[in-house]
């Protein structure tokens, strides 16, 4: 599909975005107003829109050493890493709000989707203690893939994290940040999810998606959401975190996303851990994953008769971060992570994390407008498990990332 036919639908829905929320706000005055990060098209007690865009230049340099042998040249990239397009107000109460986010470059596409709708979803605010949301967004599961796409520190999520997290998924979740008080420390969050992932258009064998979450912040509020310590906080901010989710009969190698098994389903495990702490500029998180399929391979028959293998994907590893903001503002940001294949997984897993199952990561970082306007270098390295840098798999990054 070529980009303006990709664009097209996005363009109709934010038109019908904007006709349904000036049908909302009836007869009421109008009020068209402008601010440094939104510009909100309508804004009444019935109804309003607000409108941003972000935009992602990319270039990017790959060198894998273990393919030196068969003269593989450095591969290059030049890009729109991605675009996107966000709707976000109330409608006919402000605590009835609502957001859609649309991604319209050719690198939001993945797993073969045909829709630009990352996000679509009602949020209702019943009470300080239960919240409720329906519709596509986030599953929420483990706090390093839940941080805001603009608001990353590197130019790539840690591997772990890509694989064994739980990507954004149809379906409802009630929820609390603060539960039992306004100053509460603690926060849950409850989900029930069709279990396929994004942009699903083919059906699957019935099941399902279920997912619980537990979070701490012992001193008191933290932008957990948000790489980084740009506000150079004079208090320290920790928060803790515990998942655990069940996805049955899943249809996809890593859950809500990647390949589609073409001969049946499997149900996955999944297990989270999480931390952040942010003070004076500095920033840590950790986080452990673990994700078990029920079964090692897929048996199916093809039409002729013979049998057909899918293997799936079981796997733990581990992500440590650290950074720290001057005052200029420039950051530093470096990365370790690791991920294991558990035994009798897809043969082919276990060779590639054998390869390049161990990661490391450091960038610098130039903030003009916050996370909404920065300079970012990257560089990642992937290697052996024996940390032979001259084995490994080494990609630069720079972009240009710009939240209008």
């Amino acid at each position: 599909m070529s980009t303006k036919a990709r664009q097209f639908p996005a363009v109709l829905l934010s038109v019908s975005f904007l006709s349904a929320v000036a049908s909302a706000a009836d007869a009421e005055p109008v009020a068209a107003v402008s601010s440094k990060q939104d510009t909100v098209i309508v804004d009444s007690e019935r109804a309003s829109v607000a409108i941003k865009s972000r935009v992602q230049l990319r270039y990017q340099l790959s060198t894998d050493l273990q393919a030196s042998a068969t003269a593989v040249d450095p591969q290059q990239l030049v890009t729109i890493g991605t675009a996107r397009v966000y709707l976000n107000g109330h409608l006919l109460a402000r605590d009835l709000t609502y957001q859609v986010q649309l991604a319209v470059a050719d690198r939001d596409y993945r797993d073969g989707a045909k829709s630009p709708v990352y996000d679509a979803y009602l949020d209702y605010r019943a009470h300080r203690d239960l919240q409720v949301r329906v519709g596509q967004f986030f599953v929420p599961f483990d706090r390093l893939r839940t941080v805001r796409e603009y608001a990353l520190q590197l130019a790539e999520r840690a591997r772990p994290v890509s694989e064994l997290t739980l990507d954004r998924d149809v379906g409802v979740m009630v929820y609390s940040n603060a539960f039992l008080s306004d100053d509460s420390p603690f926060a849950f969050r409850l989900g029930a999810f069709g279990g396929g992932g994004t942009n699903q258009s083919t059906p699957k064998a019935a099941g399902g998606l279920l997912v619980a979450r537990l979070e701490l912040r012992p001193l008191g509020a933290i932008d957990d959401d948000e790489d980084s310590d740009l506000k150079r906080r004079e208090n320290p901010g920790l928060a803790l975190g515990v998942a655990a989710a069940r996805n049955w009969n899943s249809s996809r190698q890593k859950s809500t996303t990647g390949a589609t098994f073409t001969g049946g389903t499997v149900d996955q495990s999944h297990l989270a851990a999480d931390a952040v702490f942010k003070w004076q500029g500095l920033a840590l998180q950790g986080e452990y994953l673990w994700k078990e399929s029920a079964t090692d391979v897929i048996v199916s028959k093809n039409a002729d008769g013979t049998t057909k293998k899918e293997p799936t994907r079981s796997a733990y590893g581990w992500v440590a971060q650290a950074s720290y903001v001057f005052d200029t503002p420039y950051e530093v940001v470096a990365r370790a992570s690791r991920m294991t294949a558990i035994s009798g997984t897809d043969p082919a897993f276990v060779a590639d994390l054998h390869a390049h199952g161990q990661e490391f990561a450091f960038g610098v970082n130039r903030y003009l407008n916050g996370h909404r306007f920065k300079l970012q270098a990257t560089w990642i390295a992937r290697t052996p498990r024996d940390i032979d840098f001259t084995k490994a798999e080494h990609t630069a990054y720079v972009l240009v990332d710009a939240t209008m």
